[in-house]
C-alpha cells in the first residue's frame, strides 16, 4: 500500500513538496508532476505559514493515491487504502 499526492513540478507548488518530505514522504518526477509518496499507512500535512491558502487548496488538484481522511485549511490528513488483491490471499502466502 501506497500513499501518494501529485503535484505540479513548477515552482510555486515546491513549499508543498518540502512539507511532504519534512513528513517523511518520497519526492520523485513523473511526467510535469511530483509523485509525493508513502509507505507509510498514513500521513499527516501540517500547513506552514509559508503556503498561501490558496496553494494549499490547490495541492489537492495533481491527485491522490489513496484516501482523504480530513482536509482543512491547516491539515491534510491521508490514509492508504488496503490492497485488494490481499483479500484473496492465503495466510500461507502473506
Amino acid at each position: 500500500m501506497t500513499l501518494a499526492l501529485y503535484v505540479l513540478d513548477v515552482p510555486e507548488f515546491q513549499p508543498v513538496a518540502r512539507l511532504a518530505q519534512d513528513a517523511g514522504m518520497t519526492r520523485r518526477p513523473v511526467g510535469d508532476y511530483l509523485e509525493l509518496s508513502s509507505d507509510e499507512p498514513e500521513v499527516v500535512l501540517h500547513r506552514e505559514d509559508g503556503i498561501r491558502t490558496a496553494l494549499w487548496h490547490a495541492a489537492l488538484t495533481g491527485g491522490v493515491d489513496g484516501r482523504i481522511a480530513s482536509f482543512t485549511p491547516e491539515v491534510l490528513h491521508l490514509v492508504g487504502e488496503p490492497d485488494p488483491t490481499a483479500l484473496h490471499r492465503t495466510a500461507e502466502e502473506q
